[in-house]
């Protein structure tokens, strides 16, 4: 036992109770808990190898908050969950991705991670979101731009702007800083509203109609006195 009572298996507990069940090689040996009793729980099967020097503490079972937990740490300090990950984790995308996508302040290759070496992660696009390590929601609309169609970007800046209440000029102060990044001029027209936002197939026939009966367009899924109205004509 340490000084304060603790059993070996109560500081393991303390710890990885904090980030999902994860917890360091260095986590572990910073604890007291020292090489031969970490090989005797992997043996035993009471902590579960998920990367090199990372473990899940007493289950095999991980759930998507743990994979990213292990994807981040196993990358390293400074490591951020990013892209579509980090797009599921704060409530943006609806489906998780296949794999975990981190970026890396060093460059990393980690089987059952993608990985994006990037120089300046930096705090001003980190956050923390359900303890995990992740790049901000303005980050994450930036780098999703490249990588989602039109219909799936606008969905994602709907969600940031009722989950997180995300302004456009935030995110413009992330553009401003990537003049050149894909994606840029579509999230900028999502954003600022030049594209509709609809988020059904329902809503985008709705629009299709309008369009084909020379029907004047609609704001769609703005904010209106606290609620999201579908769609609204302001005249």
């Amino acid at each position: 036992m340490d000084p304060k009572g603790r059993t070996v298996e109560e500081r393991i507990a303390s710890i990885a109770s904090r980030s999902h069940g994860v917890i360091t090689r260095h986590e572990l040996l910073e604890a007291g808990v020292s090489p031969t009793e970490i090989r005797r729980r992997v043996r035993r099967g009471t902590l579960f190898r998920v990367h090199r020097a990372v473990f899940r503490v007493g289950h095999q079972a991980p759930s998507v908050l743990a994979r990213y937990m292990a994807a981040v740490k196993a990358c390293g300090d400074g490591s951020l969950l990013a892209g579509r990950a980090a797009a599921h984790l704060l409530g943006l995308l609806k489906d998780p991705p296949s794999l975990p996508e981190v970026f890396t302040a060093t460059e990393r290759r980690i089987r059952g991670i993608v990985t994006h070496r990037v120089r300046r992660t930096g705090i001003r696009d980190g956050t923390t979101w359900r303890g995990i390590p992740v790049t901000t929601v303005q980050r994450t609309l930036v780098d999703l731009a490249g990588v989602l169609d039109e219909d799936e970007l606008a969905g994602a800046v709907h969600r940031a702007d009722a989950r997180h209440h995300i302004r456009p000029d935030q995110v413009e102060q992330v553009l401003r800083r990537r003049q050149t990044w894909p994606g840029a001029r579509k999230l900028r027209r999502v954003i600022w509203g030049e594209l509709p936002v609809t988020l059904s197939r329902l809503e985008r026939r709705f629009l299709e109609r309008l369009r084909a009966a020379s029907l004047p367009q609609p704001e769609t899924n703005h904010r209106v006195d606290g609620r999201y109205v579908d769609c609204r004509w302001p005249a």
